[in-house]
């Protein structure tokens, strides 16, 4: 048996596809395992990554071949691999059946690698694994962290699917029960959303705040050439202020509300909206979009793909006064971190609504700009922006690159992560400011769980 610890990372988006900001939090820990595997080894102890994925085909959304060729070659270049865990591909993927099978394989996938390694920590990540809880009792070389990243409470206001519910809190539930499971600390507001409307026992918290791979080079501002470049070949007219966003086609991202509340601000600025189509009947939001914005009058460009070059410009570019995020449920927006380094010498100050994980990415004023979710509140928010002078935007841009720096170092995060588990009792276990962790090696806490009240209104 080997000496080395391992780690098992499943997700079902960022590894043969990446279609969202699970994907965005899968692709940065590829990239943080393959630039920063020695440190981390040196700060928790020597292990070898793996990864779990839903076996892959042109049946899913977004495969990309390319996608898993690099992952494979980052794990496999560490001693790992990429496991592909089978199910039935004739049944719906987004159901709890599916769900529970996939967290299933994954656990014996877990299992499995306990012939090599005397201990392996699983990553479960978002809905599709949060079974995982269920099978850590089968394997005591095993222990599992959930990692959600949202609830069905969030993404699907106001009627959330109770089906989805319902898996949620089993998983909360299990979690409480099985001494191995463990619940991620992405963020304040979704800990305290788990405590609140799923019962979650804080004594099961992990600190692993939602992070960034600092050195990754689409991360870094586009020079001026490149982004005039990009912008030009959109046929993003000179001259007007920018307002950007960009989304799935999806109801909660709240890409319809911008267009609607722009409309007081139809002769001044122009909107660049990237709206990515999703894979079923959300599709057809794009052209809604479309359509509702020559309705109004808008000055308009929308972009119907994905291509990461194109926020990275728009968020840099001189004109682009404003990057909107104008969801109507988000946990942590990756947007508002990104927005952050793209535009550190020029371009775009966030604007949000005062909801969810939102303050605790934008102080008002500060690094950003936060607005009511009320009707006419973003118009107001976006009429402050314009009239910001040029050295009120530097100030609030320079502010939210150093806040991004000081808090969402992905590699500090995870290097923490696993001292918490790997790391031999007497040896202190450092920890991100304002991210204070209970020590996963030391027995958990029966505290109660929290009664604050709940955070969520339903609109």
């Amino acid at each position: 048996m080997s000496t080395t610890k391992a780690l098992l990372y499943c997700a079902v988006n960022g590894i043969a596809n990446n279609t969202n900001g699970i994907g965005r939090q899968t692709k940065t820990f590829l990239a943080t395992i393959a630039r920063h595997h020695h440190r981390l080894s040196a700060h928790a102890g020597a292990f070898t990554p793996y990864l779990a994925v839903p076996e892959p085909g042109p049946a899913t959304w977004g495969y990309n071949e390319s996608d898993l060729l690099y992952a494979r070659r980052v794990v496999e270049g560490l001693g790992g691999e990429v496991i592909t865990l089978p199910y039935d591909t004739r049944r719906p993927f987004w159901h709890p059946d599916t769900w529970r099978h996939l967290s299933g394989e994954a656990a014996r996938a877990a299992g499995h690698l306990t012939s090599r390694h005397e201990k392996v920590l699983v990553i479960g990540v978002d809905t599709p694994f949060a079974g995982l809880a269920h099978h850590t009792g089968s394997h005591p070389g095993v222990e599992v962290l959930l990692a959600l990243f949202s609830t069905a409470r969030i993404t699907e206001r106001p009627h959330p699917d109770p089906v989805r519910i319902a898996w949620e809190e089993e998983a909360i539930a299990a979690a409480g029960v099985h001494p191995r499971a463990w619940v991620a600390d992405i963020g304040d507001f979704l800990t305290r959303h788990l405590q609140d409307q799923y019962g979650l026992d804080p004594g099961t918290l992990r600190a692993w705040p939602s992070g960034l791979d600092l050195t990754a080079a689409d991360l870094t501002p586009p020079t001026g050439t490149e982004a005039e470049r990009i912008v030009h070949a959109l046929g993003i007219p000179a001259g007007r202020p920018v307002v950007a966003a960009i989304g799935r086609t999806d109801h909660t991202k709240g890409l319809d509300l911008l267009i609607e509340e722009l409309a007081p601000l139809r002769e001044t600025v122009h909107l660049a909206m990237v709206a990515v189509p999703t894979d079923d009947e959300r599709a057809a939001l794009l052209d809604c979009y479309r359509e509702r914005s020559a309705e109004l009058g808008l000055s308009a460009t929308i972009i119907g793909r994905y291509d990461r070059d194109i926020p990275r410009a728009l968020a840099a570019w001189p004109d682009t006064f404003a990057m909107a995020v104008p969801s109507r449920g988000e946990t942590l927006a990756n947007v508002v971190f990104e927005t952050a380094l793209w535009a550190q010498h020029s371009g775009a100050v966030v604007l949000a609504p005062n909801i969810d994980g939102f303050p605790e990415q934008i102080t008002d004023g500060h690094n950003g700009l936060l607005y009511a979710p009320t009707p006419g509140a973003l118009t107001a928010c976006l009429h402050r922006a314009l009239a910001l002078t040029s050295d009120e935007r530097a100030r609030l841009r320079t502010a939210a690159h150093r806040k991004v720096l000081n808090q969402r170092n992905a590699a500090e995060h995870l290097a923490t992560l696993l001292a918490t588990f790997w790391r031999p009792r007497t040896t202190p276990v450092a920890t991100l400011h304002g991210h204070p962790a209970t020590d996963a090696r030391t027995p958990r806490s029966k505290a109660p769980t929290s009664t604050h009240h709940p955070l969520e209104a339903t609109p």
